[in-house]
């Protein structure tokens, strides 16, 4: 693999070796028991690539978004487009709704990225698996898949009350009951509300609002109850609403070329800035979103030894959002999306197994129907003569998706495992849409783009394995080789008239060794992966409208490394690295931002969201004094490489080298009924981009702010037993 400019991460991994193999290790690390291969492992015997975060980790940290924990994640990159959070792993991720990157909660498939602020409420733990996971999870987990673990009831009474201030006008309360209803059954209810009373991204012109303010406010309840001997149940209700201005882009200078032959819009004069976090945005963005989910969870022990797991679920997502569409001061469109989505799921899986044998098999369903309005209006006579709207989409969509799967892992001798995998998964899809233009006093369209109203139904299937071998090389150290399978599904471009594009297939190898050295003291993960991508799909322009469409091959070839040690006493050291070196294939497309370039090949153009290199570091410092009060000390860095967000490997559609430092200082008292964190987030006041709108380049570069320096303080008030 080829890597360039690789001195300075290199340099920095090294330092982290001088530390470890310096300075005298003594605790051992606390053992993480996760789930993520749906049966109960440690980290360290998983023969794959995972990170797994306590809840205790996460507020040592100071992570409660998904902005923060890509930065204690190997591999991970967060972004925002239109106030929905996508995520990317390995270079692989989300566009236009089709995840890449699979998220659970508690075993529910999350069917989009409308979930993202419920998830981070009160958890148990969170774990990130890298690598395709088509056997066990199926659809949209070529990139991973992130599963958070909420906190459950506690065997005694236990409450907290968090309150918190921070800059931007943020002030927020949180608050945890757990405890027993009877002998057998339990409940734990978390709520938290936050409001932002100043936008972070400046709007420059006048009488328009700023944006990323307004407020969020989510509840979670989780019954869980022994029904019987061998059967018991986890029932958890959730609800997420958010209000406000919640979408931090904006056209910066860097980021826009409006001088183009597809648009040739006359827009001369326009204002733009230079400075980050502000925008000129000829119009108001406003949001309203809510999202609900419901699920039961039952556990049947069986007596021969195997479990029958059920897991059911429905989810609901409103969302309302407007604001200017071309994100420029001259105003040219004001756009108004309505999404409703409505999301059954159903999993029902049987495991058993010996000291020789562990096996799985299961089934899964899920029907996901969805309806979408997405209306531009018009409003400037010197471009449109007649007042209207451009109704650009009036979408229904219903998915079926069927599947049945089987894992399992078999002892060859006391040092080596065999595992094998496979899954089959059939999808049923039917889509209508129309596109049309009205004006004000006609009830009927001027024109149908497309026709008039468009129906299509098509099906799909796929089939994804796995298989891996696994050797303990001593009691405390093993290697490992796997090779799996991911797809993304197919679909239709409605904002195109309806050219398809096909499902996206991903071949992954991977060889690993994973380490706990230094009496327990210190665990060490690496890992080698080659990825090879067929019809990897890729969000582009065609004309002035953005699309789905399959750039052909493309492959990944990577390198990670985690560490985790307890140096001396009192420190802990963790850190990540992250190489990647990625390439589409033949590729062949047009740049709606290049003018008459015509069309342009694309071979060997990094992906997007694969940075070359990636480095987490963070150290925490724990002090217990004489009074019995603790204070620990966290910093955490950041380091990721110029990072592209498009296909054609320009610097104009990309982000440079950043660097993110977060600090946080959490203090508890001698009793433990109070603790205060204190925190500062992206301390250096770092402006980087986290994502780009490509849907949007006809009026330029969309590029969505990562936030500037934040302040704040946090106090917690605890009762009961911890």
């Amino acid at each position: 693999m080829k890597f360039n400019n690789i001195h300075r991460v290199s340099t920095l991994a090294c330092a982290v070796g001088m530390v470890l193999s310096g300075v005298s290790v003594s605790a051992e690390i606390e053992e993480i028991v996760v789930t993520g291969l749906k049966k109960t492992s440690s980290v360290m015997e998983t023969p794959s690539a995972i990170t797994a975060l306590t809840g205790d980790d996460l507020v040592a940290r100071g992570i409660t978004e998904l902005s923060q924990l890509q930065f204690a994640v190997p591999s991970m990159h967060y972004g925002e487009k239109l106030g929905n959070k996508t995520i990317a792993i390995r270079g692989v991720g989300e566009f236009n709704n089709q995840p890449g990157v699979l998220v659970t909660i508690d075993g529910v498939v999350q069917s989009s990225g409308s979930s993202s602020q419920l998830s981070q409420l009160d958890l148990e733990r969170v774990e990130v698996l890298r690598g395709p996971q088509g056997t066990l999870y199926g659809r949209n987990s070529n990139g991973g898949a992130v599963n958070y673990i909420t906190a459950k009831p506690t065997d005694e009474v236990y409450g907290r009350v968090k309150v918190g201030l921070a800059k931007f006008d943020h002030a927020s309360i949180e608050g945890v009951y757990s405890g027993p209803l009877t002998d057998s059954f339990g409940i734990r209810v978390a709520a938290s509300h936050l409001d932002m009373g100043e936008g972070w991204v400046e709007n420059l012109m006048p009488g328009f609002n700023d944006h990323m303010m307004g407020e969020k406010t989510n509840f979670r309840m989780n019954l869980v109850g022994q029904i019987s001997e061998n059967l018991d149940a986890h029932l958890s209700v959730g609800r997420s609403t958010m209000s406000g201005p919640q979408d931090p882009h904006g056209i910066v200078k860097e980021h826009m070329e409006y001088a183009n032959s597809r648009t040739n819009l006359p827009i001369e004069g326009t204002l733009v800035t230079e400075e980050p976090w502000k925008v000129y945005n000829n119009g108001n963005a406003d949001s309203d979103r809510q999202y609900n989910i419901q699920n039961l969870t039952l556990n049947w022990e069986l007596d021969n030894g195997m479990t029958i797991k059920s897991i059911t679920a429905n989810q609901n997502w409103d969302d309302e959002f407007e604001g200017p569409a071309d994100g420029s001061s001259v105003g040219l469109f004001q756009r108004y999306m309505k999404t409703w989505t409505d999301t059954f799921t159903q999993e029902i899986n049987i495991s058993g197994g010996d000291d020789k044998l562990n096996w799985i098999a299961g089934v899964f369903y899920m029907d996901d129907q969805k309806s979408r309005d997405f209306i531009i209006n018009l409003p400037i006579p010197a471009f449109f003569p007649l007042p209207g709207r451009f109704e650009i989409l009036q979408q229904q969509n219903d998915v079926e998706s069927k599947s049945a799967f089987f894992d399992m892992t078999y002892s060859v001798s006391e040092d080596m495992r065999l595992g094998v995998g496979f899954r089959k998964t059939d999808e049923d899809m039917h889509e209508r849409h129309s596109r049309q233009i009205f004006f004000t006093g006609m009830p009927d369209p001027v024109i149908d783009l497309c026709g008039g109203i468009v129906e299509t139904k098509w099906s799909e299937s796929a089939n994804t394995g796995r298989a891996s071998v696994e050797y303990d090389t001593s009691d405390d150290a093993m290697v490992y080789a796997s090779y799996s399978e991911g797809f993304k599904v197919g679909g239709i471009n409605e904002s195109d008239c309806n050219p398809p594009w096909d499902p996206e297939t991903v071949a992954s190898y991977e060889v690993g060794y994973k380490a706990t050295l230094h009496d327990g003291a210190t665990t060490l993960s690496a890992a080698a992966f080659h990825y090879d991508y067929s019809d990897f799909q890729v969000a582009q322009v065609i004309g002035i409208v953005g699309v789905i469409a399959n750039a052909g091959d493309a492959t990944i070839d990577g390198f990670e490394l985690e560490v985790t040690s307890n140096v001396g006493d009192d420190w802990t050291l963790s850190a990540g690295l992250t190489l990647l070196d990625s390439a589409y294939g033949e590729f062949l497309n047009t740049d709606a931002l290049q003018g008459d370039a015509g069309v342009l090949q694309n071979k060997g153009n990094p992906l997007n969201k694969a940075p070359e290199q990636s480095l987490n570091v963070g150290i925490v410092r724990n002090m217990t004094f004489d009074s019995g009060a603790n204070l620990a000390l966290s910093l955490n860095t950041a380091y990721r490489s110029r990072t592209y967000f498009r296909e054609f490997g320009q610097i104009d559609d990309s982000q440079a080298a950043y660097t993110v430092v977060n600090f946080n200082a959490n203090f508890e008292t001698a009793d433990e009924l109070f603790t205060t964190r204190f925190f500062v987030n992206n301390a250096t006041n770092e402006a980087y981009i986290t994502d780009m709108s490509t849907g949007d380049s006809q009026y330029g570069r969309h590029a969505a702010w990562g936030m500037p320096r934040h302040i704040g303080i946090e106090l917690t008030r605890h009762f009961g037993t911890r």
